[in-house]
């Protein structure tokens, strides 16, 4: 039978519930846990381990302040390893079910964990210059050269993922596509997004980011 390892005190109170922060390698996990720091645990199974928190055990709506607190502490950990984040509120009613949860899993996390590492999530919004508007037919309209300007940007990420096509907010946002990019490419990324931004009279791309691998490796329950 698999026994979990952990670093930190996994056991909570009686009652006490275990909230996953996110899933890191083994080899690093003395670090992850104290970068996450105030009560973070870890419960290992082979090469995987999840981080955790004991919690309520009712799963509660999180306010802003769990969500800024959840996404601060996935941002810095981050930084520092790979890292694939769990949604706000996942919680498993008993460490054992953590464990079985990893072992069902094993497979699949360490392959999300070798897609995800060395790499961070980019996002680029195309959004409407009203100011650079401009007449010339030569010109592709914001629309097309939205498109045009994603799809240049392509070349440079290892895979993509549409995050929302529709107009938005004041009208003037066109679309927004999320870029997985190699870190150690991060500021040639920029340099083209810069690019493309001058390239296109009447548009304006913004990029966010380094962020967590959010939209390209997720967890299964």
């Amino acid at each position: 039978m698999p026994t979990p390892a952990s670093v930190g005190a996994v056991s909570g109170a009686r009652g006490m519930a275990f909230r996953l922060i996110g899933v890191v390698y083994e080899a690093g996990v003395s670090d992850a846990v104290r970068i996450a720091a105030h009560g973070t645990a870890a419960i290992v199974f082979r090469d995987v381990a999840a981080l955790v928190r004991s919690c309520s055990p009712r799963a509660d709506p999180p306010d802003e302040a769990a969500m800024l607190e959840h996404h601060t502490i996935i941002a810095g950990l981050a930084r520092a390893t790979t890292i694939i984040p769990a949604p706000p509120v996942t919680i498993f009613r008993t460490q054992a079910a953590v464990l079985q949860w990893l072992e069902l899993h094993a497979i699949a996390l360490a392959d999300g964990l070798a897609y995800a590492e060395g790499r961070s999530g980019a996002r680029v919004t195309a959004v409407r210059d009203i100011a650079g508007a401009t007449s010339d037919p030569d010109v592709l309209p914001p629309s097309a050269a939205a498109v045009e300007s994603f799809r240049v940007l392509r070349r440079y990420a290892k895979a993509t993922v549409p995050v929302s096509t529709e107009t938005v907010g004041d009208g003037t946002t066109i679309a927004t596509e999320a870029f997985l990019v190699e870190r150690t490419s991060w500021e040639s990324f920029a340099d083209e997004v810069a690019a493309e931004d001058i390239r296109s009279p009447g548009l304006i791309l913004r990029l966010t980011g380094p962020w967590p691998v959010y939209d390209f490796v997720r967890l299964q329950f």
